[in-house]
C-alpha cells in the first residue's frame, strides 16, 4: 500500500492564505489610516460640500477597512495553522501497510479549502473515507449514527463524539469534490476507527466501525469484498486528493 500525504499542496495553499491574507490586512490598515487622516485634518471649510464628501469617505473607509483587515488576519491565521499531517492517520496506515497491497493508496490529511478528511483509502474497491478518533473505553455502543457509553443505571449515555455523522459529511464532501473535478463515482464508503482499546457493540450502524485491532478484518469483510472501479479512475482520484 502506498502511504502519502499532500504536503506540497498543503504548503502551497497555506502560503497563498498567508500572502493574500497579509495583503488584505495591510489594505485594511491603509483604509482605516486614510479615514483617520481625512477625519482629523482640516482639508475643507466646515459646512462645505467638500467637507461633507470627506466626512462620508472617512465614515465609509473605517468600517470597510476594519472588515477587510479582520478577513485578512483570519486568512493569515488559517495559513499558519494548516494541518501538515495527521499522526492518527499515520498510525492507521502503519497497521494496514503490511497487509494491503500496492494497488491501494492511502492519502492522509486531505486538507482542502472547504473540508478536511483524516484519511482516504483508494483502490479497486473504490474510495474509503476514514474518520479516526482517539477514543476508547471498556465498552461503546455504535447505534445508527450515534456513539453511546454505559450509564451508571445500566442504560446508555451519549459518548461525547459524533464520528459517524462526521464521516458521512466527509463522504459527501469527497463525492462533491470529485464530481466538481470530473470524476463521477458511487463507490464511496466510510469507516470510523477508534485508536484506543475498546469493545464496540453495533446496533444497525449507518457505517462500519473498528478499532486498530479489528480494522483489517472489517475491511476484508466489507470494503475489499469486490472491485468496483478501474485503475485509471483510482489514479485520477488519488491525483485530485493529493493536489
Amino acid at each position: 500500500m502506498k502511504n502519502i500525504t499532500p504536503k506540497r499542496a498543503i504548503t502551497r495553499r497555506a502560503h497563498q492564505f498567508i500572502v493574500f491574507g497579509g495583503a488584505g490586512l495591510a489594505f485594511g490598515i491603509f483604509l482605516v489610516t486614510v479615514a483617520q487622516v481625512l477625519g482629523r485634518l482640516p482639508l475643507a471649510a466646515p459646512g462645505s460640500q467638500a467637507a461633507a464628501t470627506l466626512d462620508f469617505i472617512s465614515s465609509t473607509f473605517t468600517p470597510i477597512g476594519v472588515i477587510v483587515g479582520l478577513l485578512g488576519a483570519a486568512a493569515v491565521v488559517r495559513g499558519l495553522t494548516f494541518r501538515r499531517d495527521n499522526p492518527l492517520a499515520q498510525v492507521v496506515a502503519e497497521r494496514m501497510m503490511p497487509v494491503v497491497d500496492d494497488s491501494y493508496t492511502f492519502v492522509r490529511n486531505v486538507n482542502k479549502l472547504r473540508f478536511y478528511v483524516d484519511g482516504v483509502l483508494v483502490g479497486p474497491p473504490g474510495v474509503l473515507v476514514f474518520r479516526i478518533v482517539e477514543r476508547g473505553g471498556k465498552l461503546l455502543m455504535h447505534e445508527g449514527d450515534r456513539w453511546l457509553k454505559p450509564s451508571p443505571d445500566g442504560g446508555w449515555l451519549p459518548a461525547g463524539f459524533d464520528a459517524t455523522r462526521d464521516c458521512i459529511a466527509d463522504m459527501k464532501a469527497i463525492k462533491a469534490y470529485l464530481a466538481q473535478n470530473g470524476v463521477q463515482t458511487e463507490a464511496i464508503f466510510g469507516v470510523v476507527v477508534l485508536t484506543k482499546p475498546t469493545r464496540i457493540e453495533e446496533k444497525l450502524p449507518k457505517l462500519p466501525s473498528a478499532t486498530l485491532e479489528t480494522l483489517l478484518e472489517r475491511l476484508r469483510a466489507g470494503y475489499m469484498a469486490k472491485p468496483r472501479i478501474d485503475p485509471a479512475t483510482a489514479a485520477a482520484i488519488v491525483n485530485h486528493l493529493r493536489n
